[in-house]
């Protein structure tokens, strides 16, 4: 009797943990970086799956210098989209080889799940951001 009540107490526990677990490991997937690069000339948010599954995605990049704002592009102006969204495992929205200074870029970046959308979050950069690439 009392080893089936101890069974029962250690399976509930791992069922929670495994019926958790399963569902977040797409999710992780999901990364979001921004950039402002002067070597490269980079002012860039990217919304990014590692998994290379393909997403309706939706990036925005918001520019700084010396503290006010130049810009913002986003993935409307991008080939192959709908109103900004693409269906691709990577969003881009930027400029790269053309903007050699540091600045501030904060990335807005957006997903649509079968017209579900959700934020996936901001990211923010004030210089190359080497060691957060499309990590959240």
């Amino acid at each position: 009797m009392k080893l089936k009540s101890i069974g029962r107490k250690l399976i509930s526990p791992l069922s929670v943990i495994l019926a958790t677990s399963i569902p977040m490991s797409s999710a992780l997937a999901l990364g979001i970086v921004s950039r402002s690069c002067a070597p490269a000339g980079a002012q860039e948010s990217i919304s990014v799956d590692w998994g290379f599954k393909k997403n309706l995605l939706w990036t925005a990049s918001s520019h700084y210098r010396n503290g006010a704002i130049l810009h913002t592009t986003n993935t409307v102006n991008n080939a192959g989209s709908q109103n900004g969204w693409e269906y691709t495992w990577r969003s881009y929205a930027g400029h790269f080889g053309s903007e050699f200074w540091y600045g501030s870029v904060v990335g807005h970046h957006w997903r649509n799940d079968s017209g579900f959308i959700s934020f996936l979050g901001n990211s923010y950069a004030s210089d190359c951001n080497l060691r957060q690439w499309g990590t959240r």
